[in-house]
């Protein structure tokens, strides 16, 4: 970190402090650590949770860096706050991959783009794949969606971009009706019959095929209602990803995998990671991450969605748009070629 001094004072003052200050440095006395900012996502879902445990890492372990967490409103408010931002060198934002593509498109509400914001990954903070679910038997494929009442998440969000674009490319946006809620009263609404199907998700780990399962979801297997799965189709995502260009990734879930699961189901993931910008200087991005690496068992021992972080999945799917910095330190640990 550079630190700026200004002296006051007489001349012959003003060299004595500067020699002073020249011979402090000379001594080896350590630099006090940077401080950055880490923009998370609300509390309570499990990253603002892992993320205080990285600085208690950092603090323990690491003479040059700390980190302080801070909830926020979610992925949209952490990237409209980086693109407004004076100064990124002090910056760490939990990001997705379609907030940014709805910001290089000019889309609500980033009618101005992203100015020159440039992001660039640190790790993977999580990947929460998407599916709609029911306890309809009369429901098993998207054609049979039509009639029926739909709840997404909120209006805002980008799960509700990902689903409304991908419902459209199924050809039946139209032919449902959809509601707004939020995942909680999802899960409600699917348990006391007045939500047809919902929206609703599971954290993964797509490296090591680890899931963590939502409270929610473990509700619906209890209930006994025959709650299942409507999958998407591969057709239907393909033309979302490929046509449309919603950046998410397509993946199939192993059988066994999840509570409401029936076989091998392709779902989408939305690559959740924890993201700086360009100017980031790289020794703090090596920092971060190396440090996480070493630790990772701590991580994982405190819980929450820390749980599914391992060494192959902190870069998994996201190597083309590493910070160098962290690039470097996954190519040290032995993770990247």
């Amino acid at each position: 970190m550079r630190l700026k001094f200004k002296i006051l004072g007489r001349p012959a003052v003003r060299l004595a402090l500067v020699a002073a200050m020249a011979a402090t440095a000379a001594d080896g006395v350590a630099a006090e650590p940077t401080v950055v900012d880490h923009l998370t996502a609300p509390a309570g879902i499990g990253e603002y949770e892992w993320s205080l445990g990285i600085a208690r890492i950092l603090e323990q372990n690491s003479e040059t860096l700390r980190s302080k967490p801070q909830p926020t409103q979610g992925y949209i408010y952490n990237l409209r706050y980086a693109i407004g931002a004076e100064d990124r060198t002090n910056l760490i934002f939990n990001c997705d991959p379609v907030s940014p593509w709805l910001a290089a498109n000019n889309q609500p509400p980033f009618q101005d783009g992203l100015g020159d914001l440039e992001i660039r990954a640190l790790m993977n903070a999580t990947w929460p794949i998407w599916m709609l679910t029911t306890a309809d038997e009369d429901i098993m494929t998207p054609a049979d969606l039509k009639g029926r009442t739909v709840a997404l998440g909120p209006k805002a969000g980008t799960a509700t971009v990902m689903a409304e674009e991908t419902l459209k490319a199924l050809g039946v946006f139209d032919e449902v009706t959809l509601q707004y809620l939020s995942f909680a009263d999802i899960f409600s609404g699917l348990l006391d019959g007045t939500i047809d199907v919902g929206l609703t998700l599971s954290w993964y780990n797509a490296a090591d095929n680890k899931v963590g399962v939502v409270p929610g979801v473990l509700n619906l297997e209890q209930s006994g209602r025959g709650f299942h799965i409507v999958p998407w189709t591969e057709a239907g995502m393909r033309k979302t990803h490929d046509e449309i260009g919603v950046p998410y990734h397509i993946l199939t879930v192993p059988d066994g995998t999840l509570p409401i699961q029936d076989g091998d189901v392709m779902l989408y993931a939305n690559p959740d990671f924890v993201a700086v910008d360009a100017t980031f200087p790289e020794d703090m991005a090596y920092e971060y991450v190396s440090q996480t690496l070493a630790h990772l068992e701590e991580i994982n021992a405190a819980g929450g969605l820390g749980v599914l972080f391992t060494p192959a999945f902190l870069p998994y799917g996201i190597e083309e748009k590493l910070h160098p910095g962290a690039l470097r330190a996954y190519r040290d640990a032995g993770l990247i070629e």
